[in-house]
C-alpha cells in the first residue's frame, strides 16, 4: 500500500488531543451518606473499576477515529492485480502523439515517429474491450482526431495508422492545458494519460512545474511521459540564410551568410549547397565542431527570373532529421522600372531642367529608364508599359492632361507631382490644398517620416537609418486633401509628402523639385532612392512578405489588385497556414502563380537533446519511462492502483456513530450519579 499524499499524515500527531484530555480530566465525586461502611467500600471499588473500564473504550475509539482521518488524508492506494476493492473498473485514457517535426528524427528501427505509433497500439492493445480510449495529435497545435475516449477499436486504430511526423513545432503546454479540463469532467471509471514524445527541450519550454504544482489534479490522473527511445540523438541543421539584400534584380551581386550547427557530441563533416531553380551556384565543404557551429559566405549573381520572386534552397547533405537539412528561401524581384516625366521648362540652373535629375535617379544603378517629354506631347502620348508618370513644372496646363493622368492611375499606376506645379485652379481632386510657396532659413531641413512601415520606407529608413536633412530653400504652405494622407513632414510644419489613393494606383505629391532654385535635393543622399521607391510603388505595393514557418498564417495578400489564394487543404477548403516546408504560390483567380513564399521548420525543433529524466520526474506528478520496457514497468506501477481513502472514511463514520453511543450511555451514567441516586446493582447489594 501506498499514499498520494503522505506529506498529509502529520495529521495523526492529532492523537495526543484525545488522550491529552482522559488524562486532565477529573471526575466529579458525591458524597453519599449511609450507615454501613462495608457496603459503601464494595459500591465505590465496583463503580471506579466500571468507569475505568468505560473511559479507556472511548479513549480507544477517538483515537481510531483520528488515526482513520489521518490515513484518508494522506489518500492510501493499494497496487492489486485482481478485481477485488474496484481494481476492475473500467478505464478511460488519453493518448498523446507527439507528431511535431523532431519526432522524424530516423533511427536503426525507423523514425521515432513510427516507435511511438508502436508504443500508443501496444498501450491500446493491453486495454480491456469494455476501457475507453481517446487520440490526440500535437503538430504545431493540439490536434484531436479521437478527441473523447471511445470503445471502438477499429476506427481508433486507423487514425493511430493515419498519424505522419509533420514539421510543425510546438510545447506540450496545450496537451496538459486540455487534459487539465478532461480530468475534471466526470466519470466513473480511472482516468489515464499516455503522452508519447522525444522530451525535447522546446516541449518543455514553458512553466510547466508552476503548473503542476497550482493546477494539477495529482489525484485525478494516473500519468506517463514516454519516450520512444533511450538514444542520445544528435543533428547538423541549416539553422539559418541571412541575405544582405531585401529585394534581387537580374544581373546584381546577391551576398549573405548562412549558419550551420552540430548539436551532436563529435564533430562532423558536410557538403552545403545553394540551388536556383534546381541549378547549383554555390557548393562548399564544411567541418563543424561538436557542439558548435560555422557561418559560411554565400556570394552569387542573379539569374534572369520571370516571376515576381526568386527562390531557392541552401542544403546540406543531410543526417538522420531531414527537414532542418535545407533552409528554403525567397526574395522579391526588382523588375526594371519603365517611367515617363512630363515637365514645361525652357531651362533654369544652368540649362539643366529637373527632367535631367529624374531620369538619371530613375535609372541609377540599372534600376529601369525613364523618358522626359514636353507638357505639349502628353495628350498624345502612349503609356502602355509605364508604370509611374511624373509631372514637374508647369507641365499640367489644362483639365485634359490632368484627367489622363487619372485614367492612368485608376488602372494601376503612379503618379507623382512635385511642389513646384500647382495649375490654376486647381483640379478637383488634387490630393493638396492650394499654397503659398515659403522661403525657408538656411542650412538643412529635418524630416520626419510619419510612417515608417509604408512601402516606401520600410526596409530603407527607420529609427536606427534616419531618413536625411534636405537642403531645402523653398517650400509649399499646404494641408491634404481629397482623401490625400501625410507620409512626412518638412522642417517641422511644412507636409514634405503626401499620397491619395485613385482607383487600383496612387497619386503622390512632393513638396520639393528637381528644379534647383528650389534646393539641392537632387544632391541628397536620400533622392535616388527616394525617386526610386517611388518610381516602383505599385511594384512595392503589391509585394508581401516572401517567408514564413510552418504553422503560421500565410502572408496577407490583401494588397494585391488581383485576388489571389494560397494552396488549398485536401478537403477544398482554403488554407490558413502551411502545414509543411517548401515553396508555395499564390494563384490568382485566372489560375496563375501571382506570388510565391518560401516556408521553413522553426530551428528549435533541431536541438534533440532531450531533457534528463531526473529533471522532469522531480515536477511531474507521474511517471517518466522510455520504450517498451517502461510502458510495462508503468502499467505494473500504477494501472491497478485502486483507491482505499473511501473504505478509511467509512470507517471512520461507523467510529464516530459507535464512540458517540458509547459517550451517551457514559454521560447517562454520570448524569445519575451526579444527581445521587444509585444504580440498581448497588441499591441490591445494599439492601434497600
Amino acid at each position: 500500500m501506498g499514499f498520494l499524499s503522505p506529506f498529509l499524515l502529520v495529521s495523526a500527531a492529532a492523537l495526543a488531543v484525545p488522550l491529552w484530555l482522559h488524562l486532565r480530566r477529573k471526575r466529579r465525586q458525591t458524597p453519599v451518606e449511609f450507615p454501613s461502611l462495608r457496603y459503601l467500600k464494595s459500591a465505590t471499588a465496583r463503580m471506579k473499576r466500571q468507569a475505568k473500564v468505560e473511559d479507556l473504550g472511548l479513549l480507544l475509539l477517538r483515537l481510531l477515529l483520528i488515526a482513520l482521518l489521518a490515513a484518508a488524508f494522506a489518500r492510501p492506494v493499494v497496487r492489486s492485480s485482481g478485481g477485488w476493492l474496484g481494481a476492475a473498473r473500467s478505464v478511460e485514457s488519453v493518448v498523446v502523439i507527439d507528431a511535431t517535426a523532431s519526432m522524424g528524427w530516423r533511427g536503426e528501427s525507423g523514425t521515432r515517429m513510427d516507435t511511438a505509433k508502436r508504443l500508443a497500439r501496444e498501450w491500446i492493445d493491453g486495454l480491456d474491450r469494455s476501457d475507453a480510449v481517446a487520440l490526440w495529435v500535437l503538430t504545431d497545435r493540439l490536434e484531436k482526431p479521437v478527441p473523447v475516449p471511445i470503445a471502438d477499436r477499429a476506427f481508433l486504430l486507423k487514425q493511430l495508422a493515419a498519424v505522419t511526423a509533420s514539421d510543425g513545432s510546438s510545447g506540450l503546454a496545450p496537451v496538459f492545458n486540455a487534459a487539465h479540463e478532461w480530468a475534471e469532467a466526470r466519470s466513473i471509471g480511472r482516468k489515464e494519460l499516455v503522452i508519447i514524445t522525444d522530451n525535447q527541450s522546446a516541449a518543455w519550454d514553458w512553466p510547466a512545474e508552476d503548473f503542476f504544482r497550482n493546477s494539477w489534479d495529482r489525484a485525478g490522473v494516473g500519468l506517463v511521459v514516454l519516450a520512444p527511445d533511450t538514444v542520445r540523438a544528435a543533428n547538423v541543421n541549416v539553422e539559418s540564410v541571412a541575405w544582405d539584400l531585401r529585394a534581387v534584380r537580374e544581373g546584381a551581386l546577391l551576398s549573405g551568410v548562412a549558419k550551420v550547427m552540430n548539436h551532436g557530441d563529435t564533430a562532423v563533416s558536410d557538403l552545403l549547397e545553394c540551388r536556383i531553380d534546381g541549378k547549383i551556384v554555390f557548393r562548399k565543404p564544411l567541418e563543424i565542431p561538436a557542439g558548435g557551429s560555422v557561418d559560411v559566405p554565400l556570394s552569387l549573381a542573379v539569374p534572369s527570373v520571370d516571376g515576381p520572386v526568386l527562390t531557392g534552397e541552401v542544403t546540406l547533405a543531410g543526417d538522420a532529421l531531414a527537414c532542418d537539412d535545407k533552409w528554403n528561401f525567397a526574395l522579391p524581384v526588382r523588375h526594371p522600372i519603365q517611367a515617363l516625366v512630363v515637365e514645361h521648362v525652357a531651362g533654369v540652373g544652368g540649362g539643366m531642367k529637373p527632367s535631367f535629375f529624374l531620369t538619371r535617379a530613375i535609372a541609377a544603378g540599372g534600376a529601369g529608364k525613364a523618358t522626359a517629354i514636353e507638357s505639349d506631347a502628353w495628350l498624345k502620348q502612349s503609356t502602355e508599359g509605364i508604370e509611374s508618370l511624373w509631372f514637374t513644372g508647369g507641365s499640367l496646363t489644362n483639365e485634359a492632361a490632368w484627367e489622363k493622368a487619372m485614367e492612368f492611375a485608376n488602372a494601376g499606376g503612379t503618379v507623382v507631382v512635385t511642389g513646384d506645379l500647382q495649375p490654376d485652379p486647381l483640379p478637383a481632386d488634387w490630393p493638396v490644398t492650394v499654397g503659398e510657396e515659403v522661403r525657408l532659413p538656411a542650412g538643412r531641413m529635418a524630416t520626419r517620416l510619419l510612417a515608417s512601415d509604408h512601402i516606401l520606407f520600410d526596409g530603407v529608413w527607420s529609427d536606427q537609418t534616419p531618413f536625411p536633412p534636405l537642403p531645402q530653400r523653398i517650400a509649399r504652405s499646404c494641408v491634404p486633401a481629397n482623401g490625400g494622407k501625410l507620409l512626412a513632414t518638412l522642417a517641422g510644419a511644412y507636409p514634405f509628402m503626401v499620397e491619395a489613393p485613385r482607383g487600383k494606383g496612387r497619386v503622390f505629391w512632393l513638396n520639393s523639385s528637381a528644379d534647383r532654385s528650389w534646393g539641392d535635393l537632387s544632391l541628397s543622399p536620400a533622392f535616388v532612392v527616394l525617386i526610386q521607391q517611388m518610381a516602383r510603388a505599385q511594384e512595392l505595393a503589391l509585394q508581401t512578405t516572401t517567408t514564413c514557418w510552418v504553422g503560421e498564417a500565410w502572408p496577407d495578400l490583401s494588397k494585391f489588385s488581383i485576388a489571389a489564394t494560397w494552396p488549398r487543404r485536401e478537403d477544398g477548403e482554403s488554407a490558413v497556414r502551411p502545414l509543411r516546408s517548401g515553396m508555395f504560390d499564390a494563384i490568382s483567380e485566372d489560375g496563375k502563380p501571382l506570388w510565391r513564399c518560401a516556408v521553413n521548420v522553426r530551428r528549435a525543433e533541431s536541438d534533440l537533446r532531450s531533457v534528463e529524466a531526473a529533471k522532469l520526474q522531480a515536477i511531474l506528478p507521474g511517471k517518466v519511462a522510455a520504450g517498451q520496457q517502461g510502458i510495462r514497468e508503468w502499467r505494473e506501477e500504477i494501472r491497478r492502483e485502486v483507491p482505499l481513502w473511501p473504505w478509511f472514511l467509512t470507517a471512520a463514520a461507523l467510529v464516530f456513530l459507535a464512540e458517540g453511543r458509547m459517550s451517551a450511555r457514559a454521560a447517562k451514567q454520570r448524569a445519575v450519579a451526579a444527581g445521587g441516586g444509585l444504580p440498581k446493582w448497588m441499591e441490591r447489594r445494599a439492601g434497600v
